[in-house]
């Protein structure tokens, strides 16, 4: 089966920037859920401040990461015209504002622990998962950012 190149616009020696991008903040934020649950276990404050800088990175990062693959979703029409590619956008846009509010709250009280921080944690986990599965798909069902051997 032969399939239509999809070139991103947004690459380095024809390698994407946005999945080159994406591994550190999804690292950052699903070891946020690991930080919240050290807490609990431990009540160690330790855990408290690396919390906040995983939410704050992961945050950073995400939003980094999703200007390079904004880029493509608007400049390449082959993704544009995908519904995947914008259901992987919506849920990656919910995602890191989820991620960027949970780091706000942390950073305005950096000294305790709210079980708001954990429920949004882990709410964020599962859409990781879910933004990912999309993304692969992608990658792996459409061919977006493969360059294949003509």
């Amino acid at each position: 089966m032969t399939r239509e190149r999809i070139i991103s616009r947004m690459s380095v020696a024809g390698h994407p920037i946005h999945p080159m991008l994406i591994h550190f903040p999804v690292a950052f934020l699903l070891g946020l859920v690991g930080a919240d649950l050290a807490y609990l276990y431990t009540t160690d404050p330790f855990w408290l401040r690396v919390g906040l800088w995983l939410a704050g990175l992961g945050s950073l990062g995400g939003w980094l990461a999703g200007m390079a693959g904004l880029v493509d979703l608007l400049l390449v029409r082959q993704i544009r015209t995908l519904t995947i590619a914008w259901c992987h956008a919506l849920l990656a846009v919910m995602t890191l504002s989820l991620a960027s509010y949970n780091w706000l709250l942390r950073f305005n009280d950096d000294s305790s622990f709210s079980p708001w921080g954990l429920y949004i944690s882990l709410l964020t986990a599962a859409l990781i998962t879910a933004t990912s599965l999309l993304g692969g798909q992608m990658v792996y069902g459409h061919a977006v950012g493969v360059h294949t051997k003509n």
